[in-house]
């Protein structure tokens, strides 16, 4: 993890980030739910879990979708909610953006 990246996970630090529809991260598509999934950063590690989502998380696996309900993931873990595919990194710089209007206030 180089810095610009350690610097991105601990501005993120101790948030909850809700995914989906209705969320924090928002994912604009039918196959996701309003409440997907949560990121947390604890202790500088990102954390993942489903919400109960309609369509499931899946982790990428060896070219293989995993169904996945929580536990730590790495930044460049590819991931897929719904019909949308992702990598943790992405999702935590679009919560960035998010959390960086609120510090801008």
């Amino acid at each position: 993890m180089d810095n610009a990246e350690s610097e991105e996970i601990t501005l993120l630090k101790s948030r909850t980030y809700i995914i989906g529809r209705e969320g924090h991260i928002y994912i604009n598509d039918a196959t996701v739910s309003k409440q997907h999934a949560e990121i947390k950063i604890i202790d500088g590690e990102v954390y993942l879990r489903d919400l109960g989502s309609t369509n499931g998380t899946y982790l990428i696996k060896n070219n293989r979708l995993v169904a996945f309900q929580e536990g730590y993931v790495q930044l460049n873990q590819p991931i897929v909610l719904g019909n949308r595919r992702y990598t943790i990194q992405s999702l935590l710089q679009i919560a960035g953006a998010f959390a960086a209007q609120f510090e801008d206030s």
